[in-house]
């Protein structure tokens, strides 16, 4: 059996915090070929001519989701948001694979600040002085040596792990990106969102938690797929028509609510109905929810009542004429509904798969 002390990070490393510099205007200034971290580990934040490290490092997000900790190897700079782990012992460090496991979780739980239950508007921090003080278990040797050959063997497992787990992302990516592409057959007309005779679109208002019940009307906010409560009056007005709802912050994505449902909206949550009769909602829904990749709509650029309607359109099959056609659109419904199945179906396939991976204990 594996026997394990505790260490302080700090007695392991120093912690560098990022340089304010890196800022957009600097960016711009000196564009290059280095990237920049920041608090976000998808990607960096942007590219510069300089670099300030050239190796393998452990680094954290400082601001944002506090304590999150990403490898990163080669040169790089980093901003305020993101903190630099600098070994103190190069040549006996432990396996940084192993380190990122075995540090990540304690230091998010040392981070301060706004926690969220899904992470959605969460906000915390973790500066260098507290990250140096949080304590990671350690495999030892019955000496009570660092065991470092356990360390390379754990680190090397989680390695493969990974791999693999990149595998199924791009998989699922593959799956996503097949399902957007729909075959409408000609002739085709585009309509705009934003076009007032046939869509009207409105966002919701403000609902204070202190107006939450137990049960009741459900409230839709940036999550426009789950109800994040229940109120006992709707701030809503005809429900005679189907309603497809969007969420304007995070995830952009579209939930399709059925005519005579009744349901409220926050501030966070855009709601469309349809005008023309010509033009059949769950179409229009399926067509939205299959192509909403297109526009990159994220927390930077919104999905706004004004963006939504100014590059938001959907392709709707007609006549020789230019006039839609009704019953094709719900034949269409039906094709795209049976294929959102057989996509849900494969995508909690490659779901189970990356999160039994990803529950593997070091």
């Amino acid at each position: 059996m594996t026997r394990y002390g505790e260490i302080a990070i700090g007695e392991l490393f120093t912690a560098r915090s990022g340089k304010p510099k890196y800022i957009r205007d600097y960016l711009e200034e000196h564009k290059g070929d280095f990237p920049v971290y920041s608090a976000s580990l998808a990607k960096p934040f942007g590219f510069v001519d300089t670099f300030e490290y050239d190796g393998r490092y452990l680094t954290w997000v400082m601001n944002g989701y506090g304590g999150r900790v990403q490898e990163i190897s080669g040169r790089f700079s980093a901003n305020r948001d993101r903190g630099v782990l600098v070994p103190r012992d190069p040549d006996r460090t432990p396996d940084l694979t192993y380190l990122r496991f075995a540090m990540e979780a304690q230091l998010m739980a040392a981070a301060v600040g706004r926690r969220v239950d899904g992470r959605l508007n969460e906000y915390t921090k973790l500066y260098p002085e507290a990250a140096m003080e949080v304590l990671i278990r350690i495999p030892v040797t019955d000496e009570g040596s660092f065991d470092y050959q356990q360390m390379i063997t754990t680190g090397d497992r989680l390695r493969r792990i990974e791999l693999r787990q990149r595998e199924v992302e791009r998989a699922r990516e593959m799956l996503e990106r097949a399902a957007a592409v729909l075959e409408v057959p000609e002739p085709v007309r585009g309509l705009s969102l934003g076009d007032p005779a046939i869509f009207e679109l409105s966002i919701g208002q403000r609902v204070l938690r202190t107006e939450h019940k137990e049960t009741g009307v459900p409230v839709y906010s940036a999550n426009a797929l789950r109800p994040f409560g229940f109120v006992e009056h709707s701030n809503l007005s005809d429900f005679s028509r189907p309603s497809l709802l969007w969420g304007i912050d995070g995830n952009f994505d579209w939930n399709f609510v059925p005519s005579g449902v009744r349901f409220a909206t926050t501030d966070h949550c855009g709601r469309l109905q349809i005008r023309d009769e010509r033009i059949n909602p769950e179409y229009v829904w399926s067509w939205l929810k299959f192509t909403r990749s297109r526009y990159g709509f994220d927390r930077v650029f919104r999905a706004s009542l004004g963006n939504v309607k100014a590059v938001v359109s959907v392709m709707v099959p007609t006549d020789s004429h230019g006039e839609p056609l009704l019953s094709l659109q719900q034949d269409l419904a039906r094709e795209f509904k049976d294929r959102e199945r057989a996509q849900e179906k494969s995508l909690a396939a490659l779901e189970d798969v990356l999160q039994a991976r990803m529950t593997v204990e070091i």
